[in-house]
């Protein structure tokens, strides 16, 4: 995801906890008043605020350690990112499998780094669907989506 411009992270109120990954904030994070909160290999001009338990893993422009605020840990030892699902033209679809990265640093480059997987091999899971009708489209040897 792209944020242009700040990203408030709180309504000025109480907050607590939160998880954000894979993101572009083209200006400046602001926490409030946050607590437990985790950001991975995203991208920002600044953070501001924080109470505590603040971590970031990879993140470009996130704060430095500080005891018991901020956790910064320069680069994600190995991460696949999730999978998605693609359409050029609004009626044919793709599965973006990612692949394995390693010490990565900031967010995804251009979703380059995935394989494409045409719709043909991928099963879509519907209610209802017993483990037995599962287990057999996998043995079919397609992709799984629930």
């Amino acid at each position: 995801m792209v944020v242009n411009g700040d990203l408030n992270l709180t309504d000025k109120g109480w907050s607590s906890g939160g998880y954000m990954a894979d993101v572009h904030v083209t200006g400046a994070i602001n926490a409030g008043g946050q607590q437990q909160w985790f950001t991975r290999n995203s991208s920002m001009s600044r953070w501001n605020g924080g109470q505590w338990n603040m971590v970031f893993t990879g993140s470009v422009n996130a704060p430095g350690t500080t005891c018991g605020k901020y956790t910064n840990i320069p680069s994600t030892p190995i991460i696949v990112e999730k999978s998605y699902i693609i359409s050029d033209d609004g009626y044919t679809y793709k599965l973006m499998r990612p692949r394995v990265e390693h010490n990565k640093v900031g967010t995804t480059k251009n979703w380059q780094n995935a394989d494409e997987i045409d719709f043909s091999k991928v099963y879509v899971a519907h209610e209802g669907d017993s483990a037995a009708t599962i287990n057999q489209k996998l043995n079919e040897g397609l992709h799984l989506i629930l």
